[in-house]
């Protein structure tokens, strides 16, 4: 079956509809992406501050295994805010050139490969960290560290800044846009291929199994976490690893949130990109024009994924609606007392000068006082030569 042209599906589409496409596309692209980067961009820098102040880390060396994810997710709100600002140059390109540059094209699509992939591989990393705490408990604290974490968490970025060092060869400048060269463009088409399979569909299968395995486990683990709690242990003993398992089956519950929201909100833009690319054997003009148009906007709603972990922390987590209340109450405090110190300062300047005035005048007074004085004695003394000297 042929695939309707560009102006076969014009004629089919009535006006209206056309009107409405033109203005849902105005939205998604001044609007709505503004709106993501500012809102995403607040929340992430949330995170930063918080998964990367010196108490939480000291907390997570104490807390051992279910705070050990920090590292995942401190360096992935990082990853997230440099995406955020590709999408804020990507909304500024509507207003004047600022991707369609050379040396800039190249660099903003290398960065956005290499954050979609540290999002994808950073979700598995923390969603296999909670099956293996969930599936070995007792030996989970030996294991994991927010050292090992970090050192994963490092040796990712690394993998992904080497994995896509060949796309500032393939792209380019060309006819004034930021696109795949013409003679790699059959190199750049493969390699598409091979990065939707490694980012979305090894990605999917992975998290999809480990997910299924944990929401497993957790109610095997409700069921008879009595009978294994108490078996072996004091009653003293029993209590502790009662609150050590209940704070690792809250952090498990979150990041299980966090993962199954990930593979939702991708799942769209996964499925359909995927199925472009694989099918579409010829010229890019042959592919389904209704496909492109769904591949386009549910583009826009895979942008959320970087944008939504901190709303996710703060309906889910306890612990980081404690670390955020205590970070912001902490903040007002200092903002409060550099307002007043500024304040003070600002009328001890005041008073130093009020009194450098005054000191300045009672000088000027006391200065020509004693001039007058001294000018009374010297008459005085030139009027008594005189008289001595008429007198003689």
């Amino acid at each position: 079956m042929i695939s309707p042209t560009n102006s076969s599906i014009s004629d089919l589409v009535s006006p209206s509809i056309r009107h409405s496409m033109t203005n849902l596309e105005f939205f998604f692209k001044h609007i709505y992406l503004l709106l993501l980067v500012i809102v995403g961009c607040i929340g992430n820098i949330f995170v930063i501050i918080i998964f990367g102040q010196k108490a939480v880390r000291t907390t997570v060396r104490c807390a051992g295994s279910s705070m050990s994810v920090y590292p995942f997710l401190f360096y992935m709100a990082i990853s997230d805010t440099m995406y955020l600002i590709i999408l804020f140059c990507l909304w500024l390109s509507n207003y004047i050139n600022v991707l369609h540059r050379s040396g800039i094209c190249q660099l903003t699509l290398y960065l956005t490969y290499v954050c979609n992939f540290i999002n994808a591989y950073y979700t598995i990393a923390f969603t296999a960290q909670r099956l293996f705490a969930v599936i070995n408990p007792f030996r989970v604290s030996h294991f994991l560290s927010w050292y090992r974490s970090r050192c994963i968490a490092l040796s990712i970025i690394i993998f992904a800044c080497l994995l896509y060092s060949y796309l500032p060869i393939l792209i380019g400048i060309v006819d004034g846009k930021c696109y795949s060269r013409p003679q790699f463009r059959w190199i750049n088409k493969y390699m598409d291929i091979i990065d939707s399979i490694i980012v979305f569909l090894i990605p999917y299968i992975v998290i999809i199994t480990m997910n299924t395995i944990i929401l497993i486990s957790l109610r095997r683990m409700k069921q008879n976490r009595h009978e294994l709690l108490f078996q072996n242990h004091s009653q003293l003993n029993s209590i502790r690893e009662m609150t050590r398992r209940n704070a690792s089956r809250k952090m498990t519950k979150l990041l299980l949130t966090v993962s199954t929201s990930y593979l939702i909100i991708c799942a769209p833009y996964a499925c359909i990109h995927t199925w472009r690319l694989i099918n579409d054997r010829g010229e890019e003009s042959k592919s389904p024009q209704l496909i492109k148009k769904l591949e386009y906007y549910s583009h826009f709603i895979y942008h959320i994924s970087f944008a939504m972990n901190f709303y996710i922390y703060i309906v889910f987590g306890s612990k980081f609606r404690r670390e955020l209340k205590r970070v912001l109450t902490k903040s007002k405090q200092n903002i409060y007392r550099c307002f007043h110190e500024r304040k003070d300062f600002e009328n001890d300047n005041q008073l130093e000068l009020e009194l450098t005035e005054k000191n300045s005048t009672m000088t000027i007074e006391y200065t020509f006082n004693t001039n007058i004085n001294n000018i009374n004695n010297k008459h005085n003394i030139l009027r008594n030569y005189f008289c001595c000297h008429f007198n003689m």
